[in-house]
């Protein structure tokens, strides 16, 4: 059975914007019982001008591989980070509980960070984008992967025992390897359901944060005009989550920092 962590709550919507499937602690909601929900419309459970919000956001999606995301979202009196993803006329909605408030100016950060590096040589570039990624993020240890794996630079706070990551194209958070994972109820579109972000890490995934005494990890997949050539892997000793808008500006920089380390020669 397919689970999520509990900081988040997970949707599947389909075409006529009922309810198909949704987990377990959708009552943070309000007073609603997980079971009931199923069938039921979207509009019902939170509200109408939180559907409208987000039908109108959802608009946005230009194919199947696309995201929206939208930050600070009042859903009756509880406030989350969404974010929604489609197949064919299913939606794939993620609401995480908001951990900070909205960013004065999440553009002008991700310009003001490029604007600090100098230079033309890739790995330097890369050296100088994970120091401000780790300030930004919080996380012990940030490592840049290029599409094989392998490491092409990294901003650690003490030591990392040895490990072997592999890039991944999806975004993948895991916020407490020991939170106890929340089940998905309901009549689950599997496509959808394994592109969430917050899925429950697999007992393998928990166990290789284990044997490197982390508790937290996140994974940024980063594209040159669609083509995946890299990831940026965090890993914390606490469990840990940044702030979705906070990770939507990591992920923007990092994905600008390797498109002008490709321009200055980077071979992916």
């Amino acid at each position: 059975m397919k689970a999520i962590q509990p900081c988040a709550l997970m949707l599947l919507v389909g075409p006529d914007w009922q309810v198909e499937a949704a987990s377990a602690n959708v009552a943070m909601l309000g007073d609603v019982k997980p079971t009931s929900v199923i069938g039921q419309p979207l509009a019902d459970l939170i509200g109408s001008k939180a559907i409208h919000t987000l039908r109108n956001r959802m608009s946005w999606l230009s194919s199947d591989e696309s995201e929206v995301q939208d930050f600070g979202v009042e859903w009756g009196d509880v406030t989350f980070d969404v974010r929604a993803a489609r197949s064919h006329e299913h939606y794939l909605i993620e609401a995480e509980l908001a951990v900070e408030p909205r960013l004065p100016d999440g553009i002008g950060m991700v310009r003001s960070m490029s604007d600090r590096l100098s230079g033309s040589d890739p790995r330097k570039l890369a050296e100088l984008a994970l120091r401000q990624l780790n300030a930004l993020t919080g996380f012990d240890h940030l490592m840049l992967l290029n599409r094989g794996g392998e490491l092409v630079a990294a901003a650690q706070r003490g030591k990392l025992p040895p490990v072997t990551f592999k890039t991944e194209g999806l975004v993948r958070i895991a916020a407490d390897r020991d939170a106890e994972p929340v089940p998905l109820l309901g009549n689950g579109v599997s496509e959808l359901v394994d592109r969430a972000a917050f899925l429950a890490p697999t007992d393998d995934e928990r166990d290789r944060l284990v044997s490197i005494d982390m508790c937290s990890a996140m994974n940024l997949p980063l594209r040159i005009d669609g083509e995946l050539v890299g990831s940026v892997h965090a890993v914390h000793h606490a469990p840990r989550r940044c702030g979705a808008e906070r990770r939507s500006v990591a992920h923007l920089f990092a994905e600008r920092l390797v498109a002008r380390m490709a321009r200055c020669g980077w071979q992916p």
